[in-house]
């Protein structure tokens, strides 16, 4: 069974390429759990730095603005405690950015282990900009309503 149109296709991959698929999505996966639950970056301003950082986030800490992703910390343990209208008082789209991830994270997981991979096509790298709208009104509603402290 082939899956092709006009902005991908699903393609056979080798062994080792599926591994080190999967073996670097488990990293990434570790590292962004590791952040959310231990904030090291927060430690290391707050001990190390000696810089008071509320969340650990270096653009809120030495601007004042926060960066899109200010919340997904707090959003990611709102949805495991299934507290999602919770979720939106911390960052208005992280519960949103959490579920496209996901989609993407665990399809390239999936098929990672049935020894496929996507490819893009051009028709589909000139739509760049439509992630590039969502980190920026992701970023323009976490500056007026999302919380910080």
């Amino acid at each position: 069974m082939s899956l092709d149109n006009s902005y991908f296709s699903i393609s056979q991959t080798t062994p080792q390429q599926s591994r080190k698929t999967i073996y670097i999505l488990l990293l990434l996966m570790a590292l962004g759990l590791v952040n959310v639950y231990f904030a090291p970056l927060k430690s290391f301003l707050n001990d190390v730095a000696g810089v008071k950082s509320v969340n650990g986030c270096p653009l809120l800490t030495f601007t004042g603005v926060p960066c899109p992703f200010c919340g997904t910390g707090r959003v990611f343990s709102c949805i495991t405690d299934l507290h999602f209208a919770e979720s939106f008082y911390y960052n208005p789209l992280g519960l949103i950015f959490y579920i496209i991830f996901g989609f993407f994270f665990f399809t390239v997981f999936f098929l990672a282990f049935l020894k496929k991979k996507i490819v893009l096509k051009k028709p589909a790298l000139k739509l760049w900009y439509i992630p590039v709208l969502f980190l920026v009104l992701m970023w323009i509603l976490n500056i007026l309503y999302g919380h910080h402290h």
